[in-house]
């Protein structure tokens, strides 16, 4: 070590902060932790609907024809139709983050939250068609559709939400406050997010296709606890309550399939029609709620050769890598080499292994 480093070590030593934000490592208690998602998305099209009746293939089949009487053959009706999948997800996540508190500052950090919320458990999804179309009426079965008022069809179930993954997008950060036990502080602070669905959607009877949506970013308020251990260890419990999720996605060039459905008559019989559509947008608003359970455990940052011990070989292998520029170097996790570095390689060194 020459001498211009063992200065700037010495100079870093006196600069540290006389306290270490200790990180933890902490995973996710699915068996206790809960997530509930309560998503609505609709689809927004335009086009029309037409009778089954086919005179070769069908010919017992419906007829849809324009007005309240008179007409003949089977005619395209212009129709709008809103078709919406609603979705109720109850959980229990899986994932994992890091939870850095400094105690004697009342500050607190969070980062690299990962939570799965399907954890194996997908949710059903049932459709609904709401419909307005212009006035018309079937022959078989005889019946009168008058125009302007939306009529909803339940179409039943079309799949679910298979993948439903929270990730966190920028570092989190907030307070810690003393409460009357010595060993639990309360927490407040916000964590930068996005939510990252697939969406497995099929008609009745047909094989169901999986369909992505765009990332939902969401800014989480977080309250909740700290308690600190016996054994060195600290049970974190967070609450996370985001505000709800709307947006529309304007859905250019897509193209879905025809869908057949029975329209209600006032008796028992039914008119079955199929719907020929363009797709216009696709409207999400969700509503998320987590409560997380999470047991972190010490980690060891300054025990670069993963000996389980802090001596001189650590020093060492830290100045090689700094001189390197090699990732493990970089405790301040920006990309850069610098005297903030060697600060918090100092500073996590005097803390010690748990």
């Amino acid at each position: 070590m020459n001498a211009s480093t063992y200065a700037w070590l010495c100079t870093a030593t006196f600069l540290s902060s006389s306290t270490w934000a200790q990180n933890f490592e902490s995973t996710i208690d699915s068996k206790i932790s809960t997530s509930t998602l309560d998503s609505v998305i609709v689809f927004d099209s335009s086009g029309t609907i037409i009778g089954d009746y086919d005179p070769e293939m069908n010919p017992g089949g419906t007829q849809t024809r324009p007005g309240i009487f008179g007409g003949s053959g089977n005619q395209p009706i212009n129709t709008s139709v809103s078709l919406s999948a609603d979705t109720l997800l109850d959980t229990n996540p899986a994932g994992s983050f890091n939870f850095v508190p400094d105690f004697d500052a009342g500050l607190v950090e969070i980062d690299g939250l990962v939570a799965d919320l399907i954890n194996g458990a997908p949710s059903t999804t049932n459709l609904t068609a709401t419909m307005l179309y212009n006035t018309f009426h079937t022959i078989n079965p005889s019946f009168i559709y008058l125009g302007g008022t939306p009529i909803d069809v339940p179409i039943g179930e079309i799949g679910g939400i298979t993948q439903a993954i929270l990730t966190q997008t920028n570092l989190g950060a907030g307070t810690l406050t003393p409460t009357g036990d010595p060993d639990v502080f309360t927490i407040d602070l916000l964590i930068p997010a996005q939510l990252d669905m697939v969406v497995d959607t099929a008609l009745p009877g047909e094989d169901p296709l999986p369909t992505p949506i765009d990332p939902l970013p969401m800014m989480l308020p977080v309250g909740g606890q700290v308690e600190i251990l016996g054994n060195g260890s600290v049970l974190i419990t967070l609450e996370l309550t985001p505000d709800p999720i709307s947006m529309v996605i304007p859905l250019d060039g897509a193209a879905v399939p025809d869908v057949p459905f029975e329209l209600p008559t006032f008796g028992t019989e039914t008119a079955s029609v199929i719907y020929s559509s363009v797709p216009e947008s696709v409207g999400v608003d969700a509503s998320l709620g987590m409560v997380i359970v999470a047991n972190g455990t010490a980690s060891c940052a300054a025990d670069i050769n993963g000996d389980g011990q802090l001596n001189f070989f650590d020093v060492s292998n830290f100045l090689s890598a700094f001189g390197a520029m090699d990732s493990a170097a970089d405790f301040t996790n920006d990309g850069l080499f610098n005297f903030f570095d060697v600060s918090a390689f100092l500073a996590a060194f005097a803390v010690g292994c748990p």
